[in-house]
């Protein structure tokens, strides 16, 4: 069913849509704003800018791809459709009667868009920041052959930089064998791992912190910013608490004796015991430690004088409770400082390592010709803004985009805007030679979509660089138009509305948004059924564990487990008592019902064992490993066996596949009764001359090793497969 649109969607559809304004949108998700942008596009177009004159940046190759295939499937369709048909589409679209000229042209824009030199660009901002250096390698600094890594080979030259530091090769650093031991004496093997992947995952923003430091490796400055002076040890912070405010050792005789004579059971017990060690310790750390487990509970927190210090014990020593909290307080003060101290010396040692191994790995990928997705950005952004090669570089870019569209321009990291910002720089700083050409900038996107924050996205940068734009549109005396989405073509009132009251609370609020005013999202399908219902969160549970280890222990009460089993229950009762879908007229069927999670974690095996339980049809998890598949492993044992005929154990994995099926009893009496040293096909060679069943697998790994000489391994598996036979046996026997 097709819903009318209402009037004011329309109209903020069509002017962002207007190749005339420059045009900052946020869309609510399912407000059409990837249909919008392909909008944006095919009228840019239509008004006779050349393809090659626009460049459409978004975050994901999936969001490119769909915004290709939107343009690219209206201008394929415009080819063909009757005069009648496509003047309608281009007024409905343009906002004006198409004339003779307009006809023509729409009808060439597809191939046009195809054979334009340089083309329609629709891409990652990584794919075009990695074309501008493929096109300016000399003024990037880089090699002109350079190759991008991929994640595994990233992984390998960290796991390279990371040998060379254990193994010592950074033994001529200063301080880095001390720091690597410090790492290594907090946070044992686990925590350095987990330190090394951090370095790994930040290393530009680590990277950019230690050169603002400076040269210092002691970390001067940062110590300086919580108020240490150089110099300063942990040993001497410690000693500062020394002598103990109201407790002189004369004071502090004078304490154990009354406690004493007046039997202070508490004191006596908890007290002195651990304070006469300390007193008598002449290193300040372990002294200062000892002290607070004398003066401190198990909490950490200072005892309540009257219920530690008997009265017949603060009738000998009046001033003893004041006393008390005055040498509480210095010990936890030192106590806080000396752990500050810690963090820092810990962090020194954590940013010597990452400055050690950030510039090996920099290193190591240099010296073979590679660069990251994170040089990509930093680079061009580098690039751009040199003072002796930057003008020059925007100078040939210039000449070849008018306009830029941005994408999911939530998920764009302050880097990345400063490659969009150095790209328009020229745009709207007057018109020169170029007066006749309207240039536009465009971004649509919504912050409470925000999904990249792990990979640098910072969604404030999107209102930030609203402002900027349109400040800078405005200067030029140009029209900049600054919308919003909020009519919904995905979902239903229902949903909306709780989503809404969720949010409603302005605290609440500015988790996802900098947007001061309330949300507002509402549904185009007035009519759509729609139920939100909130189940109470669950929690984890003790679980009794058995003394006698052989006895299993019960998991069910695993909060994912207990959840699993309720929302099971739910799908069965609604397909036993017949519940209804609204507005279908029908009954509600397993495949309805749709269960989306976080994360594939523990849950989803939980939910697909519960359903299967209550003889529930599940798909189950829509992610599949496909090298872990068996199907696929006796596949690629064949594989193994037919470039290497020696390799006994995937001959045996193949004939023990639904691919031969030959048993295990004649598998054992090929491989266990050959002579020493022969081969399992060797084997297999011999006994077939007396076996029918086994000259036909002889027969059939002749003619596939024949193949396989030749044949590129698509075209062998296709045809083992179908022609072959190899995927009606797999299904036999493993199911669909």
């Amino acid at each position: 069913m097709r819903y009318p649109i209402p009037s004011d969607t329309a109209a903020s559809q069509a002017r962002a849509s207007d190749p005339q304004n420059s045009a900052w949108v946020s869309a609510n998700a399912g407000s059409g704003k990837t249909h919008v942008l392909a909008q944006r596009v095919i009228r840019l177009l239509l008004n006779g800018t050349d393809p090659s004159k626009i460049l459409c940046l978004t975050y994901t190759r999936a969001a490119a791809a769909n915004m290709s295939n939107r343009v690219f499937s209206t201008l394929s369709e415009w080819t063909a459709l009757p005069d009648a048909e496509l003047a309608t589409r281009i007024a409905a679209l343009d906002g004006r009667a198409a004339d003779r000229d307009t006809m023509r042209r729409a009808r060439r824009l597809f191939a046009e868009a195809l054979e334009t030199p340089g083309g329609l660009k629709i891409q990652t901002i990584h794919a075009f920041c990695e074309s501008v250096l493929h096109q300016f390698p000399l003024e990037a600094n880089i090699p002109a052959h350079f190759e991008m890594l991929d994640p595994q080979m990233e992984a390998s030259l960290f796991a390279d930089a990371r040998r060379d530091m254990i193994s010592g090769a950074g033994t001529g650093v200063e301080g880095l064998a001390e720091a690597f031991a410090t790492v290594l004496e907090r946070g044992g093997e686990f925590g350095l791992d987990m330190l090394l992947s951090e370095i790994v995952g930040k290393r530009d923003e680590l990277r950019a912190f230690i050169e603002k430091l400076g040269k210092d490796r002691e970390f001067r400055l940062l110590f300086a910013e919580f108020g240490f002076n150089p110099g300063q040890t942990a040993a001497g912070i410690a000693a500062s608490v020394w002598p103990l405010p109201g407790f002189a050792p004369s004071q502090f005789a004078e304490f154990g004796r009354a406690a004493e004579a007046a039997d202070a059971r508490q004191v006596l017990n908890n007290v002195l015991p651990y304070a006469q060690t300390a007193f008598a310790e002449a290193d300040p750390i372990r002294r200062l430690r000892l002290l607070a487990k004398a003066f401190l509970r198990s909490d950490g927190d200072p005892y309540d004088p009257p219920k530690i210090f008997k009265k017949a014990l603060v009738d000998r020593l009046p001033d003893l409770p004041e006393r008390y909290l005055a040498a509480a307080k210095a010990i936890l003060d030192v106590s806080d400082r000396l752990g500050l101290f810690r963090m820092l010396e810990g962090t020194a040692a954590a940013l010597t390592v990452a400055g050690w191994l950030i510039a090996r790995y920099e290193q190591l990928k240099r010296s073979r010709g590679f660069l990251d997705f994170n040089d990509l950005i930093t680079r061009t952004v580098s690039l751009l803004s040199r003072p002796d090669a930057g003008p020059w570089v925007q100078f040939k870019l210039d000449q070849g985009i008018d306009h830029i569209l941005l994408d999911e321009a939530q998920d764009t990291s302050p880097d990345q805007w400063e490659v969009v910002k150095k790209l328009t720089e020229e745009f709207f700083a007057g018109f020169g030679q170029r007066e006749t050409v309207r240039r536009t900038v465009f971004a649509v996107g919504d912050e409470k979509q925000s999904i990249y924050s792990f990979q640098g996205a910072a969604p404030d940068s999107f209102a930030e660089s609203r402002l900027l734009f349109a400040g800078r549109v405005r200067d030029a005396e140009a029209s900049f138009a600054d919308l919003k989405l909020t009519w919904s073509f995905r979902s239903s009132d229902d949903v909306l509305a709780a989503v809404d009251r969720v949010f409603a609370e302005p605290g609440v609020r500015r988790g996802i948004s900098h947007d001061p005013d309330p949300l507002s999202h509402k549904a185009i399908r007035t009519d759509a059924p729609g139920y939100v219902e909130v189940w109470p969160s669950i929690g984890a549970e003790m679980v009794e564990e058995p003394d006698d280890w052989t006895l299993p222990v019960n998991h069910a009460s695993a909060p994912a487990v207990r959840v699993a089993e309720h929302v099971a229950t739910t799908i069965q009762n609604w397909l036993r008592n017949g519940e209804a879908i609204e507005g279908k007229g029908r009954k509600l069927t397993a495949g309805d019902i749709l269960v989306l999670v976080r994360k594939r974690d523990r849950f989803v095996h939980a939910l697909s064992r519960s359903l299967k339980n209550r003889q529930i049809p599940v798909a189950g998890a829509d992610r599949l490993s496909l090298p872990g598949h068996i199907a696929v492993q006796d596949l690629i044992a064949l594989g193994h066996f037919l470039i290497q005929p020696e390799d006994d154990l995937s001959l045996a994995a193949a004939l023990r596949s639904p691919i031969f099926e030959v048993s295990e009893e004649t598998l054992l009496t090929l491989a266990g009764e050959r002579p020493k040293g022969q081969s399992l096909i060797a084997s297999l060679r011999q006994h077939a001359g007396g076996d029918e069943v086994l000259a036909a697998v002889v027969s059939r790994l002749d003619g596939w090793a024949t193949e396989v000489a030749f044949k590129p391994v698509f075209e062998f598996y296709a045809a083992a497969l179908s022609r072959d036979g190899l995927r009606r046996k797999m299904t036999a026997r493993l199911g669909p």
